[in-house]
């Protein structure tokens, strides 16, 4: 910890000679010329009054004014604009440090904008603060388009079976206009506004609501895209309906309606298909699903890769209703509700490769049902200027069902059989989850200075009930060959945590910042778990308790945590720098069947450090490095076993530590209205301390655990351990340009992957290293709105080593090429079509292969401004869609094939809406994006904890 602290210090003090240079500033205010109000996130250009001078941007506040530092005792050219309104430009004479160049009236634009002609290329991407804002013009869909479809234009995101990544990082959120939609579902979101209604496109690491009114990064925000949609766009109702029918009874229909009106907004969303078609994340499908083998360790896959269509068939039905609205200027509410029901069939095999001790191999045939409600909320209220209240809460309903029937079977390397067993199990799940924020924030007299009161509170209920049938056979055992299990099982477990925190932040100068911080968090849990075995299998009678498979346990954590920061910006620089104390006491107590207690108490320091440089062409680098802990769950602590899978067995483990994790980022980015290109680099280093990862026992001959369980040979029992020397570490190059001259396009990607995910397997460490290299090219159009198309290709190669068995070591290789064309031409004839290959090499036998998955699809639009299309689709024409699957673990090596939906024809008719009413004349007090409405009190600037842009009353 030491080291850690020397290297921080010696970095601040090589960056802070950058900080002295005394140079000046200027200030301003932009108003609305009409009503006198503030305009929230006008552009503000300053540059020198000369003719190959760059130009500087800065964003408007919530209270109308900019600020720029590290200018220079000139003169310069400002020009303010914003969507609706007439530029407004001045020059000025910098005499003084502080220069205040006045107010600018922005007079509304009268132009009729379907008259309006832009001339010129559209700069693609800027770099504005610690925004990556992509101007939707500069990429051309199809009428239809979603903004899916869009964003995948983008250079550095991608969508992959519904996951959006942008640079690298996984998006948790997705905003509309600065506020949430749908609550925190990226790819709803994503899959129903049209791509039409979209200005520009801001991905950000978007802060807590209390960090973002500090300006102190707390570790919590989240890889974000904020939707700014066209001012033009924000009266009307809009949208699209569709029915569709086709061979082997495949069917689809739904739609998504939006009315717009100015700040209130309404969307409707509906969906019914048995294409494994969703318009939902997979938060919809967690928290109660049915059974499986444990999963209650540690680690997870190292190199895991996951391509085709959703494994099994899936049938979908859902219902969706967002409400937004702004009541005064005081009250800002936002909320969801959404429904979803799934069924999925799957047939499944399976090859597990434990590292050249034995091999497994597994059918599975499954289906399952999930009804999910969910209900989220937000209100906003600014009760005066310096003083707001925030009210966030969330609601989830889940019912589960799940059958399954399984097969596995268990032999040596040289081909010896060990044991197999025959399963047939059912499980039932419900249960709930309600979270809740409220947050106060006040903001003093004095800019900078405030306080701030966070109070969270979470429950969750589960309970579910489960039958297992299996019959079990040992091929070694000449004593037991066999045996058969039938059992049924209850579960139940709840958790309640309360927590609280408080920070205080002091202006110690005009550009230095103090923070206070002190938070405390109390979580009770307990889980419950009876097994009754069948004494009379003719009659079903299961009233004979298993105590082996029987535990009832209790769990509290009690985290006290307090904290020092520091904040210091001038000119093009910026640091912070922190330090936590944090005690954390964890209480477990095991009920029965035999008592006992763990107390352990752990204290930490927690580290945390950022610095960003910014120049004024938009240039930006910015380091961040911050250590944390993370507790076990009350599955992995608790110790009952579970016998769902016979011959490879769970359980918990009562004596795991908190996990110690440092993590490091780093980011250079290049883009700007002078650049015809875009460039990013990033690397993203994890190192954890006491990481909770699989302990695998195989027996090598008939063993009775412990707890009395006797493993037959070939058997695995995994529980979980605390092992230091996990790693990871991932750099990831993106590069976009436009090429005009072919109407072109390209993204490049470049990426390297390592991860060192430590183990055991019999008592012996095991460290699995996985380098996986990628490449990645887009090709996608700008040439029409008729014509729309898009090549890609992406490969990865992958290099596994571990230390138990080098014998086994791995290269396997995957690759995908897509090419997709959507042509518009006649009067109205529509032609599209997408072709996926996927290949695989150097993986286990029967899993290599080389498939093309190709949909075409043909249709014709008619009535009023093309409003309906009738659509002939052809899924997977060649007959060649597949699903296969890797995983490689600390403990073993996973093949997996699994159903895929396969070839039909269906016929579609769609309707689309579109009625946009009159422009406002004012938006400018709606937020483009959460935190806009900076409520005074705060140094000019500011932004998602201190990058420039509209901020709150803790930014600088």
């Amino acid at each position: 910890m030491r080291k850690i602290a020397h290297y921080v210090l010696l970095l601040i003090c090589l960056a802070l000679p950058g900080f002295a240079q005394a140079q000046s500033q200027i200030i301003g205010t932009v108003l609305d010329s009409t009503n006198r109000s503030p305009v929230v996130g006008a552009y503000v250009a300053v540059r020198k009054n000369t003719p190959d001078a760059k130009p500087e941007y800065v964003t408007t506040d919530g209270n109308g004014k900019f600020a720029i530092s590290g200018l220079s005792k000139d003169t310069y050219r400002i020009k303010v604009s914003y969507l609706s309104y007439k530029d407004s430009e001045r020059t000025i004479l910098i005499t003084d440090d502080m220069q205040n160049a006045g107010t600018f009236f922005l007079t509304e634009a009268v132009a009729n904008l379907k008259e309006v002609k832009v001339v010129g290329a559209v700069t693609p991407m800027e770099q504005k603060g610690d925004t990556t804002q992509f101007n939707a013009a500069a990429f051309k869909t199809n009428p239809d388009a979603t903004t899916e479809d869009l964003i995948q234009k983008m250079p550095g995101i991608t969508v992959t079976n519904g996951t959006v990544t942008a640079h690298g990082e996984t998006v948790n959120k997705v905003l509309v206009d600065g506020k949430p939609f749908f609550g925190d579902d990226a790819a709803l979101t994503l899959k129903s506004l049209p791509a039409e209604i979209v200005d520009k496109i801001e991905v950000f690491d978007k802060l807590s609501d209390q960090a973002q009114f500090t300006g102190f990064d707390d570790g919590s925000g989240q890889k974000t895209i904020n939707i700014v949609t066209k001012t033009n766009r924000r009266v009307g109702q809009f949208g699209k309906v569709f029915a569709g029918y086709g061979l082997d009874d495949r069917y689809q229909s739904g739609g998504n309606v939006s009315f717009f009106n100015k700040n209130q907004r309404i969307s409707v969303i509906g969906l019914s298909n048995n294409i494994n078609q969703q318009n939902f994340s997979s938060q919809d499908l967690l928290g109660v699903s049915g059974g499986g083998n444990g999963g209650r360790g540690g680690g997870g896959a190292a190199g895991n890769f996951l391509v085709g269509q959703q494994s099994g068939l899936t049938g979908t039905n859902s219902f969706g209703l967002n409400y937004a609205n702004k009541f005064g200027e005081k009250v800002d509410v936002t909320g969801s509700y959404f429904f979803n029901r799934t069924s999925n069939n799957n047939y499944q095999t399976t090859n597990e490769d434990y590292y050249g001790k034995q091999l497994y191999k597994e059918t599975n045939s499954s289906g399952s049902t999930n009804l999910n409600h969910r209900l989220n909320f937000r209100v906003e209220y600014a009760i005066d200027k310096k003083n707001m209240l925030i009210f966030t809460p969330r609601l989830s309903f889940q019912n589960n069902q799940s059958g399954t029937l399984k097969n596995g079977f268990t032999n040596l390397n040289d081909g010896t059989a060990l044991n197999s067993t025959d399963i047939d199990k059912f499980n039932k799940n419900k249960g709930y989850n309600f979270n809740n924020d409220i947050l106060f924030r006040h903001a003093f007299d004095k800019k900078g200075r405030t306080v701030s009161v966070n109070f969270n509170t979470q429950i969750n209920d589960k309970n579910g009930s489960g039958n297992l049938y299996s019959k079990n056979r040992y091929f070694t055992n000449l004593e037991l060959p066999g045996d058969t299990i039938d059992q049924r099982s209850y579960t139940a477990s709840n958790a309640v945590v309360l927590g609280g925190n408080l920070v205080y932040t002091e202006p110690l100068s005009s550009t230095g910042q103090l923070q206070f911080n002190y938070g405390l968090t109390v979580s009770n849990s307990n889980s419950d778990k009876e097994t009754f075995n069948n004494i009379r299998p003719d009659e079903s009678m299961y009233t004979q308790l298993d105590t082996l498979l029987s535990n009832s346990f209790d769990n509290r954590y009690t985290t006290n945590r307090g904290g020092l920061g520091y904040r210091y910006r001038k000119n093009n620089w910026s640091a912070n720098l922190g330090v936590d104390f944090q005690n954390t006491n964890l209480y477990s107590e095991q009920l029965s069947p035999v008592k006992a207690k763990v107390d352990q108490t752990f204290t930490n320091f927690l580290p945390n450090l950022m610095l960003t440089y910014r120049s004024k062409s938009g240039t930006q680098f910015r380091t961040f490095f911050r250590s944390s802990t993370n507790q076990p769950s009350i599955s992995q602590l608790q110790n009952v076993v579970d016998n769902s899978n016979p011959l490879s067995l769970t359980a918990g483990n009562p004596d795991l530590k908190q996990e110690y994790r440092n993590a490091l980022n780093m980011r250079y980015a290049l883009a700007g209205a002078n650049r015809p290109f875009s460039f990013n680099a990033m690397i993203f280093i994890n190192q954890t301390n006491n990481a909770i990862v699989n302990s695998t026992f195989i027996a090598q001959e008939p063993t009775t655990l412990p707890n009395g369980i006797v493993l037959e040979k070939g058997a695995k029992l995994t529980a979980p351990i605390n092992v230091d020397g996990s790693w990871n570490a991932r750099t990831l190059i993106t590069y976009g340009k436009p090429v005009s001259k072919i109407k072109l396009n390209v993204n490049l990607t470049s990426g390297f992957n390592y991860v060192r995910s430590p183990g055991m397997i019999n008592n012996v460490s095991n460290f699995s290293n996985t380098y996986a290299y990628s490449q990645g090219l887009v090709l996608s159009s700008n040439v029409s709105e008729n014509l729309d198309f898009t090549a890609a290709y992406s490969g990865n190669y992958n290099v596994v080593r571990n230390s138990i068995q080098p014998t086994l070591n791995n290269n396997y290789y995957t690759s995908s090429v897509t090419a997709r064309v959507n042509w518009i031409f006649g009067k109205g004839f529509v032609i599209s079509s997408d072709i996926n290959n996927q290949s695989y090499r150097g993986l286990g036998a029967g899993y290599n292969q080389n498939f093309t998955l190709w949909n075409a699809s043909v249709g014709k639009k008619f009535m009023k401004n093309n409003a309906g299309e009738l659509k002939l689709t052809v899924f997977d024409i060649l007959k060649q869609n597949n699903s296969i699957a890797r995983n490689v673990t600390e403990t073993y090596i996973q093949d997996v094939t699994s159903r895929v939906l396969t070839q039909y024809a269906m016929l579609t008719f769609t309707y689309t809406l579109r009625n946009f009413g009159k422009m406002p004349t004012r938006e400018n007090s709606d937020r483009r994006r959460e935190g806009f409405d900076g409520m005074g009190g705060g140094f000019p600037g500011g932004g998602r904890g201190g990058d420039r842009g509209p901020g709150g009353p803790g930014s600088f």
